[in-house]
């Protein structure tokens, strides 16, 4: 625990210009003269720390300390690689793009005798059609949010309404393998999540906005909660499908209950739900609610007779 610790405050003394040792105390639920035998032994062990006093003293490492690159083992550069090159793939930032090379660098000079291999870490989001066309948009998306630049859209919503907005976009979320972009909308005059999926056309303005002050560690992630209701669902799920349906709803969502693997779970209550598990054919049968599987044997006869 006490390695534990002192590795915690490294970092954070990596993170900051000056921590107070009141605040590693609080952090830690440790006496501040724990945190000071912390720091002492962080100094042993040849970090440059120095202390300062006053209201707004605290510890500080020189600005000239780095980690040497060998604090990562080999495995560890591979996966931070891998993921960094994938993530760059889909959305291409210039800043990104420096700290691979800057990794790649690295790796060569102090590990001069080992090959290290990266791209074992693939991430595609984009639809099974026209990839590059989705490519461009998140392209663009991405320039606009980098350069505070306003932009014109076209957005089909879930109701297969269409309507031209624009938009000051913020930042991307990447949710259950779908890109949202995160945007004040004009139209409505609030702050809103776009599917990128969704967005047919987007043109920048050439006109820049003034950002908002939003916390990006307390967005609104259940957002379609506000959008639409919500239901309790109890599901029953037949093994050969466990593994997919595992990745839709989240393994802590399912039991075994009895022999039988059960999931309750809170899901949006629209037309998307009844597709989602009518796509698992006899794989699942909905337990509860009854009006839930209403639903589904009054799409199953729509199709019966569509048919014939």
């Amino acid at each position: 625990m006490k390695y534990e610790i002192m590795m915690s405050i490294l970092f954070e003394l990596l993170s900051k210009k000056t921590v107070p040792a009141k605040y590693l105390a609080d952090k830690y639920e440790v006496s501040v003269r724990s945190i000071y035998r912390y720091i002492n032994c962080i100094e042993l062990a040849g970090v440059p720390i120095y202390t300062t006093r006053g209201k707004t003293g605290g510890f500080s490492i020189i600005d000239t300390y780095r980690l040497s690159s060998t604090f990562l083992s080999i495995d560890e550069y591979n996966k931070v690689l891998s993921a960094l090159i994938s993530f760059n793939e889909n959305l291409p930032e210039k800043s990104l793009e420096s700290a691979i090379t800057k990794l790649k660098t690295n790796c060569r000079k102090d590990y001069s005798q080992i090959n290290i291999q990266s791209g074992n870490l693939i991430i595609d989001a984009g639809p099974w059609g026209d990839a590059v066309g989705y490519k461009t948009k998140i392209k663009v998306l991405q320039e606009c949010i980098d350069n505070k630049e306003q932009l014109y859209i076209t957005y089909h919503d879930r109701n297969g309404d269409i309507t031209e907005r624009n938009i000051d976009p913020y930042l991307f979320l990447f949710k259950q393998g779908i890109w949202y972009v995160y945007a004040y909308c004009n139209l409505r005059q609030t702050f809103r999540f776009f599917k990128v999926g969704r967005i047919e056309k987007a043109n920048k303005l050439g006109t820049s906005f003034t950002r908002k002050e939003i916390d990006a560690n307390n967005l609104p992630l259940n957002f379609w909660e506000s959008e639409i209701t919500s239901i309790d669902v109890v599901l029953e799920i037949e093994p050969k499908y466990l593994s997919d349906v595992t990745e839709w709803l989240g393994v802590e969502n399912i039991k075994n209950e009895n022999g039988k693997f059960i999931a309750r779970v809170k899901l949006p209550n629209d037309d998307g739900l009844v597709s989602k598990i009518m796509s698992y054919s006899d794989g699942i049968k909905v337990l509860s609610p009854t009006t839930l599987k209403e639903k589904i044997l009054e799409t199953v006869n729509k199709i019966k007779e569509y048919y014939n």
